[in-house]
């Protein structure tokens, strides 16, 4: 059940992100399938994936006063649009660095406001 609230959440914050970041947007019919599949990919690299990765740059993260983590987040960003997209042939895609910096931050502040861990 927690897992499908994160899911929920992480699509209504996708949703959100896309309306706001002009260098990302919905690819695949229908669009609420779209931000599900983005959302479950985000969600399933957020548990397995980001752990691990964030374990491996501790030294990093610490020389950069923590600031390492939002690379570490834009990078969960990116891998789960590309398997979205790869996988169920829909989902958010996000064009550029910045823009997915971006999206990473709107989805993880929006998803935090709704009380979802993603």
């Amino acid at each position: 059940m927690r897992m499908l609230v994160s899911v929920v959440a992480t699509a209504i914050a996708s949703f959100v992100a896309v309306a706001i970041v002009p260098s990302a947007r919905v690819v695949g019919e229908p669009k609420w399938a779209a931000y599900l599949s983005f959302a479950l990919m985000l969600c399933v690299m957020n548990a397995i994936v980001k752990p691990i990765i964030q374990f491996l740059s501790i030294p990093v993260t610490v020389l950069t006063l923590g600031l390492f983590s939002f690379v570490i987040d834009a990078l969960m960003v990116s891998l789960a649009s590309s398997l979205a997209e790869s996988v169920f042939g829909m989902g958010v895609v996000v064009s550029g660095f910045w823009g997915t910096l971006f999206v990473a931050l709107i989805v993880s502040l929006v998803s935090g406001l709704l009380g979802a861990r993603g």
